[in-house]
């Protein structure tokens, strides 16, 4: 165990793949910041009250943390991707380079599944009163409903995530790989995929 992960901490080529990764994320945060925040200003009129007061309906919960979450999940599964997996290296040729932007993109979908799915299941664990001392002691209870409900929703949120970023992670591939050719690094990168 101790030699893979001295090995895993000497792979060459993680600055690079980080930055990359961090650009893709950081441009999905702003994107869904962005569209996000018009969805919530075009119905935030119909939010008024009776006498044209708007209802105290911050965004911050169902805006910003949804969008910080799936932009970071994406991000540390294409870094993963382009650092350990499949990593873009200058030889390679553009058919191989799109194929491994493919694969970090897809492997990046995986992540944001795994981590929306298991929000969800945690949250389909709702406090429920008890008869213990006059339903003052809540516990747990687990609907089955909602764990399958929110697994659905995972993976909807996975699948968007795959088909909306594809070309931004085949984007984000191949100026990795036209930079990486300008740049060529000191030490000959390879993946788990290379080793196979």
């Amino acid at each position: 165990m101790a030699i893979d992960v001295k090995r895993l901490v000497r792979r060459h080529g993680a600055l690079v793949s980080a930055v990359t990764a961090a650009s893709v994320a950081g441009f999905i945060l702003v994107q869904r910041l962005v569209s996000s925040l018009v969805g919530w200003l075009s119905v935030m009129p119909l939010n008024a009250g009776q006498q044209g007061e708007l209802y105290d309906v911050s965004p911050i919960p169902w805006i910003v943390w949804p969008a910080v979450v799936l932009a970071l999940a994406f991000g540390v599964g294409f870094f993963v991707s382009l650092w350990l997996v499949a990593p873009i290296a200058e030889e390679l040729r553009i058919g191989h380079v799109i194929s491994r932007a493919v694969l970090a993109t897809g492997i990046a979908s995986t992540v944001v599944f795994v981590v929306f799915a298991i929000y969800g299941v945690v949250n389909a664990f709702q406090p429920s009163g008890g008869s213990l001392a006059g339903y003052q002691f809540p516990w747990p209870a687990f609907s089955g409903d909602a764990a399958v409900f929110a697994l659905g929703q995972a993976l909807q949120q996975a699948l968007q995530t795959l088909i909306g970023m594809l070309p931004l992670g085949v984007l984000a591939g191949v100026l990795l790989w036209l930079w990486r050719k300008d740049h060529p690094p000191k030490h000959p990168l390879s993946g788990y995929i290379d080793e196979i």
